[in-house]
């Protein structure tokens, strides 16, 4: 397999969650630019889309709305603190901040988050923690299911989920149900040739962000570029 570079637009800051700056850049799929907005007062922390929606933090506490146009729709309550991770499941938003608060206060810093009702999946350091959501009991109810090594980031795939080993050099698969008792069923270490790349290619820079559709991946490269790149 080979890859190849796509479609390419330049950015006028560097890009790494977007941007070192303040502002949001809206895209189609072939990166034609739509258009850009200022959504903080300083540079942004997290994005997430969904619904038609993007959703922004920063160190102002604050969780914006936004349309893809840039129009904002409203700002959801904050605590005042860096608000670092950002994830959509559907009709949920949830979102970490440095002092613990991943939309239900897990009481330890949140470094990755993911959900899948009922399940909140967050990261402190070296362990990943199962958080049980109970709203039908109360708007503040959980309870801790489970506890596992691992590191920030973490990804939820269907009804499993994986995460980056303590050592940072190994990916361990997990399954996401209670029924399973959340049981590692494989580890991958990351070295030697025990992982075949099946196409790479020189994108001449440092990949600060990178996210995947279907049929291609978009990589945010140092120097201010944003690339296309697809399988041939």
């Amino acid at each position: 397999m080979s890859l190849k570079i796509e479609s390419e637009v330049k950015l006028e800051s560097e890009p790494c969650v977007l941007a070192w700056d303040n502002k949001l850049f809206s895209y189609d799929a072939n990166l034609t630019p739509g258009t850009s907005w200022s959504a903080h007062a300083v540079q942004i922390f997290a994005i997430a889309a969904g619904g038609g929606k993007v959703y922004s933090s920063s160190n102002d506490g604050g969780v914006r709305v936004w349309t893809a146009e840039g129009q904002k729709i409203t700002e959801l309550p904050h605590n005042e603190v860096d608000i670092a991770a950002l994830t959509i499941s559907g009709t949920h938003v949830v979102s970490g901040d440095e002092d613990g608060n991943a939309r239900y206060n897990v009481l330890e810093e949140v470094k990755s988050v993911q959900y899948s009702p009922p399940f909140m999946f967050t990261v402190r350091d070296l362990y990943v923690t199962v958080t049980e959501i109970q709203p039908e009991e109360s708007k503040t109810r959980f309870v801790t299911r489970h506890s596992m090594e691992g590191r920030a980031p973490i990804k939820l795939l269907g009804n499993w989920l994986l995460v980056t080993a303590k050592g940072g050099n190994s990916l361990r698969l997990h399954h996401a149900t209670v029924d399973k008792e959340f049981k590692l069923m494989h580890e991958v270490r990351i070295e030697s040739d025990q992982l075949e790349a099946a196409g790479d290619i020189d994108v001449g820079g440092c990949i600060n962000a990178l996210v995947a559709s279907s049929n291609c991946v978009y990589a945010a490269v140092t120097g201010g570029r944003l690339t296309k790149i697809k399988a041939v």
